[in-house]
């Protein structure tokens, strides 16, 4: 069995861009807990790809190409793009993460704060209701899938579209 020895890039580069650093079992914890979050390989391979820092935040190579959009344009504030702002920095997504951990600790009666790495890489704290975190841990996953496919195809960021696009995967997942 190969084991790979060498730094991950991605993991260096969030800690040298987020402001509390994850030290190597943090890092390890976040790329084991891939495969016990969800099942759905979209997800899953969206957030291995967050991690590693190869997400595409817009087809930008070719919008930029064709004069058709400055590359470093965000949609949705219309500051300099990159995955960091993307998921951490702007000011659109920082409100929609607001109001979906209000919404989530409303409808379970928790009391989630999560850290920004937390936010981006899931909770790994071992508190009494595990399932609980797990179903935190997806519904941050999914947010940041939905932020991605909206960036992506030009669509406004809605809290209820994004909910009732949850509650259909709630019931799916039977989470």
């Amino acid at each position: 069995m190969k084991t790979h020895t060498a730094e991950h890039t991605g993991p260096r580069r969030w800690n040298e861009n987020l402001s509390m650093h994850m030290n190597e079992d943090s890092w390890e914890k976040t790329f084991t807990s891939l495969k016990n979050l969800c099942k759905e390989t979209k997800l899953r391979e969206f957030q291995f790809n967050l991690i590693h820092r190869i997400i595409v935040t817009k087809n930008k190579k070719e919008l930029c190409r064709f004069g058709i959009k400055p590359e470093d344009d965000c949609l949705y504030c219309g500051e300099k793009d990159s995955v960091y702002h993307s998921f951490k920095d702007c000011r659109f997504v920082i409100y929609s993460d607001i109001e979906v951990i209000k919404w989530f600790n409303a409808r379970k009666n928790s009391k989630f704060n999560p850290s920004i790495q937390e936010k981006l890489f899931g909770l790994d704290k071992n508190p009494h209701n595990k399932e609980l975190v797990k179903k935190f841990n997806y519904t941050m996953l999914f947010m940041r899938y939905y932020i991605y496919g909206c960036k992506l195809h030009d669509k406004p960021i809605i809290l209820g579209d994004f909910v009732n696009k949850l509650l259909l995967k709630y019931k799916i997942k039977k989470l």
